[in-house]
């Protein structure tokens, strides 16, 4: 509860800080954006808060603090704000990644023919957009793969380890750990694969590729951490390029 209190916290931060900007039409500025993609019984959960603290701590662009989204916050944000009816081209001419066919052509819907999906991929890149928004799951890197201030993670793992991990932490039998190891890895493979015709597996598509097996949470968080603000920092991207992208969606409040 602790956890989601915070993350809870963070975001309402978060919002009302963008929004506030936004109002007081302040200048652009490149704040950088992390996805992170993860096989079952990686360990997310257990650094998701130390990292958005340690990003506060490292990224000197975070003067209102970093924020988490996973999928249950993605909805609420859905739910609480209205998204506008149009969804900001995806540009293949500026990816860092390869553009996928069926990614493209599900972000070209008109608002009409919008699925869950679509609102989540809208609420995603206008999240990563705003800048210091750590988004986890949800084929994050492949929705934002176009936008240059967003660095990508992908954890791995060994089998034997990740189910012993989860079997742990939800003190569960070896057989139902097994399951559940499996069956969410796959389910994550096809959700990528159903709406974005990409493999999830794919190395081509992260900056960086963390194996969890043997480093604790501390070394996770630091390697990712720095590992984003020397990229950030090395980016040779000049703000007219930024400033050629297509502006934001805007996040309104939802009339009650």
């Amino acid at each position: 509860m602790m956890q989601r209190d915070f993350h809870l916290n963070r975001m309402e931060k978060f919002l009302r800080s963008r929004l506030a900007e936004e109002f007081q039409g302040r200048d652009f500025q490149f704040r950088p954006s992390l996805s992170i993609s993860r096989q079952c019984g990686t360990g997310t959960s257990r650094i998701e808060r130390a990292l958005v603290e340690y990003l506060d701590v490292v990224d000197e662009s975070a003067v209102h603090g970093w924020a988490g989204f996973d999928q249950s916050l993605i909805g609420k944000i859905i739910e609480d704000h209205k998204l506008p009816n149009t969804m900001e081209p995806y540009l293949a001419e500026e990816a860092k990644f390869p553009i996928l066919e069926t990614l493209e052509e599900a972000l070209r819907l008109q608002p009409s023919k919008w699925t869950l999906f679509n609102y989540s991929a809208a609420t995603i890149r206008t999240l990563c957009r705003m800048g210091n928004a750590l988004v986890v799951g949800r084929a994050g890197n492949f929705v934002t793969s176009d936008l240059p201030n967003t660095f990508h993670v992908r954890l791995i793992g060994s089998e034997l380890k990740r189910i012993a991990r989860v079997r742990e932490r939800f003190q569960i039998t070896q057989d139902k750990a097994e399951k559940l190891v499996h069956r969410t890895d796959r389910s994550r493979a096809n959700f990528v694969k159903r709406y974005t015709g990409a493999d999830i597996d794919d190395t081509g598509s992260y900056h960086l590729i963390l194996n969890t097996d043997n480093l604790s949470s501390d070394v996770i968080v630091r390697i990712i951490g720095d590992s984003i603000i020397e990229w950030a920092n090395e980016n040779e991207i000049s703000m007219k390029q930024l400033r050629a992208l297509p502006a934001p969606l805007v996040l309104s409040r939802s009339r009650q």
